[in-house]
């Protein structure tokens, strides 16, 4: 199946097989298995932003790498650092 959404053109944040759900602006993940993850983005995101951890995993990037555990969720905010600001953290 994944072989024919790549021909078809529709983008693949990822192909290690992980369960994943995206809005423009969310990724969530929870992971088969452990160790290194590379999601690439559908746009570049002026922020890639752990929700769960409260940290910044990238910055103006089309594309980011995390090492996760084997069997764990993660949720990442994927946009303008200016959406987020005011929601989340004001000092970012």
């Amino acid at each position: 199946m994944r072989g024919i959404a790549r021909y078809a053109g529709v983008h693949l944040y990822s192909d290690a097989g992980d369960v994943l759900h995206a809005t423009p602006d969310l990724l969530s993940i929870h992971t088969v298995s452990g160790g290194p993850h590379t999601f690439a983005l559908p746009r570049p995101a002026e922020i890639v932003y752990d929700l769960y951890h409260d940290r910044v995993m990238a910055r103006e990037t089309e594309a980011f790498e995390v090492d996760l555990p084997p069997a764990s969720s993660a949720l990442y905010y994927t946009g303008n650092l200016d959406t987020l600001t005011p929601h989340w953290k004001a000092n970012l």
